[in-house]
């Protein structure tokens, strides 16, 4: 068996980090646990589960305090961890395979975010690189840290059959406001220093829509999107989503067609043809929004969109025809979609 050391930073999170560390009981994990200056009792919390858990001076840098309870490790394979993330999948046995293959590559997981709005929860699935070799990579940048090759290797990667529930966006008001000036005080020098990086534009966006602050968040996308981000970096997808999305909000259609820019690299995605159905919906082009909601409702990758609202629309654009019987088939699919009830009560049959 090739063992793995989880490693995780925390900081006055006891009640989620109790969570956490519940969720990986199962498997045979060596944990190592990482303080930056809890007040509560997160290290006690933490000491039922390990005797591995430590004091790091928080210096304003996420990389740093991975970095060092990437060091507390017996093991050279790494699993990190979030206080707020907890462990719904891990085939252990698979991924013992898949390390055996893939030595000096890095693990993908699913992670599965959480957040509410308009009164609703949503789900939104990223991809994140959680699994990989010390000897091989670390983390780098002070906020939003990302892994990279510490030698002049090539970064690789793999799927892990691994799959985490996210809550770090779920939250009272205060709560969430706190934790986004936190990270806003920490992406602000960055961008001082990288005034041409999209990533950090990104962020900051992220941040005051976490903040329900949608002005400062359109301005700062606008801000990301002028910096020409590489559709390739997974990021990028949820920035031309989001940013769409508000445009869309604030009535802004022909701005969100340049968009249709990006269509080649993510026509395969629900959530960005879904936001491109709306577009066309907006410019008064229906039958263009509805070929662009029917690819949705079976594209192979899906962030947060969610299959009753695609089909909600393609009734609603089929109710638009005067096709009332294929509206109602369509609108049945939503389930309890308030919308979707309303469109049913308006044709009844």
């Amino acid at each position: 068996m090739i063992p793995v050391s989880v490693c995780i930073i925390t900081k006055n999170e006891a009640e989620n980090l109790n969570k956490c560390l519940q969720s990986l009981s199962p498997y045979p994990f060596e944990i190592v646990v990482v303080d930056t200056g809890s007040t509560d009792n997160s290290k006690e919390i933490a000491r039922k589960y390990t005797s591995k858990v430590y004091d790091f001076e928080w210096v304003n840098d996420f990389s740093a305090a991975r970095n060092y309870s990437i060091s507390r490790a017996s093991h050279n394979m790494i699993f990190v961890l979030d206080t707020d993330e907890f462990l719904v999948e891990f085939d252990f046995d698979k991924i013992q395979q898949l390390i055996s293959a893939h030595p000096k590559s890095v693990g993908l997981i699913k992670r599965l975010d959480y957040f509410e709005a308009d009164g609703e929860r949503h789900c939104q699935t990223t991809i994140i690189d959680r699994l990989f070799n010390r000897k091989y990579y670390h983390y780098e940048r002070p906020i939003h840290e990302i892994l990279v090759p510490i030698a002049n290797i090539s970064t690789t990667s793999y799927d892990i059959p691994v799959v985490l529930d996210h809550f770090g966006y779920i939250g009272s008001a205060d709560k969430l406001y706190e934790k986004s000036m936190r990270d806003i005080k920490l992406l602000l020098p960055e961008i001082e220093k990288n005034p041409d990086e999209p990533y950090y534009y990104f962020q900051m966006a992220q941040s005051y829509l976490c903040m329900r602050e949608p002005d400062q968040a359109l301005t700062y996308f606008e801000m990301a999107m002028e910096r020409n981000p590489a559709p390739e970096e997974d990021y990028t997808r949820i920035l031309v989503c989001n940013y769409g999305n508000m445009l869309l909000d604030a009535e802004k259609a022909r701005e969100a067609s340049s968009l249709l820019s990006f269509y080649e690299h993510y026509n395969d995605n629900s959530d960005y043809l879904c936001m491109i159905g709306l577009m066309y919906l907006q410019l008064n082009q229906p039958l263009k929004a509805l070929s662009e909601f029917v690819k949705a409702l079976s594209a192979p990758s899906r962030d947060s969109v969610e299959s009753r609202v695609i089909s909600y629309y393609i009734g609603y654009i089929y109710e638009l025809f005067g096709q009332k019987d294929v509206a109602r088939s369509h609108y049945r699919k939503c389930g309890e979609f308030e919308p979707a009830l309303e469109a049913l009560s308006r044709i009844p049959g």
